[in-house]
């Protein structure tokens, strides 16, 4: 994500100046910037200081999301249970009728979604900001810095940084629900006239269904990933250059104009990384979901359908809430970097900045 210098070396090929292992001075060259490995291994103990500050209460803040969402969907669990039990009483399709049950257990796991969402948006504000922060201060020939005095220097920064993240998140969900809407009408051709868009067995389709069909969805869907990449230096323009949040989007927007491929490259990279890390969080917290499963049952005297959700929901809770502080960190040096080397080359913000 971040754009490595051309090397620690000076034009003769020796090493840096500023000696090896430390940052380089105040007014340093755009060319003397260290690389995202070599950042984030000089600033590991006071980025995962705080990283690991910060864990606690966002395990914290997912459980009592989860526990929220659960109990709002306590009702409507019983409710189902009970419909499934007539259904097959009458010898019916087990869910042909449970139409309330499932609107009540939507608006419960839309309300969790959406508190999960802003508690996405604190967590990136917080940690862009304070990766920033550590990234400034190595910039700037700083000595050592601890987990502490990396919280004061992001604190004055943190409002306008959780800011400026809300829009970019907000569009991210909007164009991503967009794209699932899409797909779904798509399905029967009533949205667009004679596209169909191929379900299974995927045959007899025409090529236009399937570039129509397909690639509408995933094109809405692919927005609110664009445009939070390209506002996506606005952490750092707002750490490193004092802005509020609407004029680092904006900032952020004219710094990421040049580089876009490698940009959406390193975000697309980004990206994977960050599932895959997902991925193994929640297989490395899988042996939790029978024992959890297990009490809920005893818990809603014997709801298979309370105790299945809530055994599927626990190691995702658990993946969730340790994932900002595994990826964060090194995405947030990454991210103070670019801007770093973007500003270098564009200069100090105009007026119109």
């Amino acid at each position: 994500m971040a754009e490595s210098a051309s090397g620690n070396g000076g034009g003769n090929g020796g090493p840096d100046a500023s000696g090896p292992g430390r940052a380089p001075g105040p007014g340093a060259p755009p060319g003397r910037a260290p690389g995202t490995a070599a950042a984030l291994r000089r600033l590991r103990r006071p980025l995962y200081g705080l990283a690991l500050a910060l864990t606690a209460p966002t395990c914290a803040a997912v459980a009592a999301v989860t526990a929220l969402g659960f109990a709002l969907a306590w009702g409507p669990f019983e409710h189902l249970r009970v419909l499934v039990a007539g259904n097959r009483k009458r010898e019916e399709p087990p869910f042909s009728n449970t139409g309330d049950a499932e609107v009540a257990l939507f608006g419960a796991g839309a309300l969790a979604v959406l508190l999960l969402l802003l508690l996405a948006t604190v967590l990136l504000g917080l940690y862009l900001a304070a990766s920033a922060a550590a990234v400034r201060h190595l910039r700037d020939g700083g000595g050592p810095l601890g987990a502490a005095a990396l919280w004061r220097r992001t604190r004055p920064h943190a409002l306008r940084a959780v800011a400026a993240q809300a829009p970019t998140v907000a569009g991210v969900a909007v164009t991503a629900l967009l794209g699932v809407a899409l797909f779904d009408d798509l399905a029967d051709g009533g949205l667009i006239p004679g596209i169909d868009r191929p379900q299974s067995p995927f045959t007899g389709y025409r090529a236009v269904d399937w570039v129509v069909g397909l690639g509408l969805p995933l094109a809405a869907a692919c927005v609110g990933p664009y445009l939070y990449a390209r506002f996506s230096l606005a952490a750092s323009v707002v750490v490193a250059e004092g802005a509020p949040a609407g004029r680092a989007l904006r900032r952020s927007w004219r710094l990421t104009r040049s580089g876009q491929g490698r940009l959406l490259g390193a975000w697309a990279a980004a990206t994977a990384a960050a599932v895959a890390a997902a991925a193994l969080l929640r297989l490395a917290a899988a042996p939790l979901a029978r024992p959890a499963g297990e009490a809920m049952s005893l818990l809603s005297g014997g709801n298979v359908y309370t105790s299945g959700a809530f055994a599927a929901a626990v190691p995702v809770a658990v993946a969730l809430a340790l994932l900002p502080a595994t990826v964060l960190p090194p995405v947030g040096v990454a991210l103070a970097l670019r801007h770093a080397a973007a500003r270098d080359a564009a200069g100090p913000p105009g007026r119109v900045d």
